[in-house]
């Protein structure tokens, strides 16, 4: 069983857009768990959680995921990206690849390896 970081894009400055990233991060994470492999979505986890940090700047709030993150991280063998547009600019994903690439551990883009999983 893979033990998979699952990382999208997320802020944005419409939140419709926001919505449909978290949106297409579950579909993503569904996919993995149906194949037999553990996934932590960081976008699934967060997002319901951050409508709930009310009066909050989204950079407030990604330095909150910041410790919280590493802690999944470090559980976590492998990186996977969903890469909707926007991925290559969002600096979680960045600090995330960082992480990983550190530790010696994959890395790799959703497109390049979805079909390990159908």
């Amino acid at each position: 069983m893979r033990k998979i970081f699952l990382a999208c894009p997320y802020s944005h400055a419409d939140s419709e857009v926001v919505h449909e990233r978290f949106l297409a991060c579950n579909v993503v994470a569904a996919t993995i768990i149906e194949s037999g492999h553990c996934v932590f979505s960081q976008v699934s986890m967060s997002h319901p959680i951050n409508l709930a940090f009310e009066n909050r700047d989204s950079a407030v709030i990604g330095k909150l995921w910041g410790p919280v993150d590493a802690v999944f991280m470090e559980a976590m063998e492998e990186l996977i990206i969903l890469d909707l547009p926007g991925w290559d600019l969002s600096s979680g994903i960045k600090r995330e690849i960082a992480f990983f690439e550190q530790k010696g551990r994959p890395v790799s883009l959703w497109s390049k390896v979805a079909a390990q999983f159908e």
